[in-house]
């Protein structure tokens, strides 16, 4: 394969102009300016899913080699009108926050227990960001790249669940009405997908249920081409999460049957833009599944493709001077960095470059060593010349022998790390990477990092500066001219989720954390 991956990614169609109306040219719009005092007709709330600061400056350097040009979000910090900020996302029981508990904080005002759904400790479940806008007459949309049920959309709709109540998230969605739902999931809508029949007991099939109530249902991009702009729209790409970046433009299937981010939010807004007041949130969701997999270059990848949808929203936006963008992370994973290498760090940009040889993620590559998703779960280890050569293939790095010999047992779970976190074998295997692109992760989960915060048009200001994850409920909900306020909690080290709370949603919890492809990389 060339090392030319401009010119790969041109072939693929990700720089050229998509299908769905995206940008011809990834070229940011100069922002609109706000007049002073002007209350936003629409929001546009964007979400990079485990975006720690060390992603987006290895993305930014990334981008320069793809597209001869950095981020976006890099650029916006020195447009006029835009407000930086940075945001503590700590959740009610821990420094460490999980997407749920960040994404809730947003959708309610209230900080909650990592793992569960706009619910307090005490069982008192919280009005959503969603709910109160649809009563105030504004439309809503979700837009993501994993699971349209996953906890980052979820949190600005259901409430009074755990993250793992899919099914039951998904029966909220349509009983609260959301206009726009775009995003992976099939199988919770469906559950004819599971295969064990055991977990999908007392699950229904969602779709007719969807369609009786008027929604346009769509499963590829073709029929997203298609869909009319005067219903609602239920979009699911996926059984589960839409593939990373990485391999969904290495493969020419997937790249006619996958909508990208960009092409989503494009679609979201050439229906949404029809309406007097609307409300989208757009997740870029598998940067943070790159971060749990350690796999760098699954997650930069995916952190330049929700720049493209980035770009998009700014086309909207310089068109709409009336919208209001906010762009943000909801937490740190893995805090991926460039580590110095060589005499006088000499070697640290050469082996950068190497990104350009990798071309599939780690999930691809455990499919092909025989797990059946992309979750490491080898029922039978491949042979040591297999693992050499299918990381050969998807990487460019021909593996030592004695690397080899150390990363095996971990196919077995039966490797030995000095660092608990680390030992697995995708944490692993990042390190093994790490001599091939001079990129290494913490671990391969969440950090307590403060997030940056960038924000444009009417009501940006109120962005800026050190802010808590609360503020944007309350920025969100004056901005719209709705009133109302959640009950808190206080802060402590050691809440656990309401015992009523755990016993009403004990079974489906089994069902959905057995069919959570990346279970044991998401907020354990």
């Amino acid at each position: 394969m060339s090392l030319n991956r401009r010119r790969f990614f041109s072939r693929s169609g990700l720089l050229a102009a998509t299908s769905l109306g995206a940008p011809a040219v990834i070229q940011a719009a100069e922002p609109g300016n706000a007049k002073p005092g002007q209350k936003p007709r629409h929001i546009i709330h964007l979400v990079s899913d485990g975006m720690s600061n060390g992603t987006l400056t290895c993305a930014d350097h990334l981008s320069h080699l793809l597209r001869q040009r950095g981020l976006t979000w890099m650029q916006l910090y020195n447009r006029p009108g835009v407000h930086a900020g940075m945001m503590n996302v700590r959740s009610l029981n821990s420094l460490v926050t999980d997407s749920s508990a960040s994404a809730c904080a947003w959708g309610s005002g209230s900080r909650i227990v990592n793992g569960t759904v706009n619910v307090l400790p005490d069982g008192t479940r919280l009005r959503t960001l969603y709910e109160l806008f649809g009563q105030a007459g504004w439309k809503r949309g979700l837009v993501t790249t994993t699971e349209i049920t996953h906890a980052t959309p979820a949190g600005f709709v259901a409430s009074g669940l755990k993250r793992e109540g899919t099914h039951e998230i998904a029966k909220q969605y349509l009983e609260r009405r959301i206009e726009v739902l775009l995003g992976g999931g099939q199988m919770f809508m469906d559950p004819s997908l599971i295969k064990d029949p055991a977990k999908r007991k007392g699950m229904t099939d969602l779709y007719p249920n969807y369609t009786q109530a008027g929604y346009t249902v769509m499963k590829t991009a073709a029929e997203l081409r298609a869909a009319p702009l005067d219903s609602p729209w239920l979009g699911t790409f996926a059984k589960s999460h839409l593939p990373f970046t990485l391999d969904h433009v290495a493969d020419p299937a997937l790249k006619a049957a996958v909508p990208t981010l960009a092409e989503m939010t494009t679609r979201a807004l050439q229906k949404l833009e029809r309406e007097a007041h609307f409300i989208l949130q757009v997740e870029g969701g598998r940067v943070d599944h790159g971060g749990h997999a350690s796999d760098a270059a699954a997650s930069l990848h995916d952190q330049i493709a929700f720049d493209e949808a980035m770009d998009v929203c700014l086309d909207f936006q310089k068109r709409h001077p009336d919208t209001l963008l906010v762009f943000t992370t909801d937490h740190g994973t893995a805090n991926f960095g460039l580590n110095g290498a060589g005499r006088e760090y000499n070697l640290s940009t050469p082996l950068f470059h190497n990104l350009l040889q990798v071309r599939h993620s780690f999930g691809h590559i455990a499919m092909q060593l025989g797990s059946e998703a992309e979750v490491p779960d080898f029922k039978q280890p491949a042979a040591p010349e297999r693992v050499a050569d299918v990381l050969k293939d998807a990487t460019g790095y021909e593996i030592r022998a004695d690397q080899l010999k150390a990363l095996m047992p971990f196919m077995e779970k039966k490797g030995f790390s000095l660092y608990g976190q680390l030992n697995n074998w995708s944490a692993q295997l990042g390190l093994v990477l790490a001599n091939h692109i001079g990129i290494s992760a913490t671990a391969n989960a969440h950090t307590a990092d403060y997030v940056p915060i960038l924000a444009l048009g009417p009501g940006a200001e109120r962005f800026q500066g050190f802010i808590q994850n609360v503020d944007v409920f309350r920025h969100y909900t004056q901005l719209a001219g709705i009133d109302f306020r959640n009950p808190t909690a206080p802060l402590t080290d050691d809440i656990k989720a309401p015992p009523d709370l755990n016993k009403q949603l004990k079974q489906e919890k089994k069902k959905s954390a057995a069919l959570e492809p990346d279970a044991h990389w998401v907020e354990a």
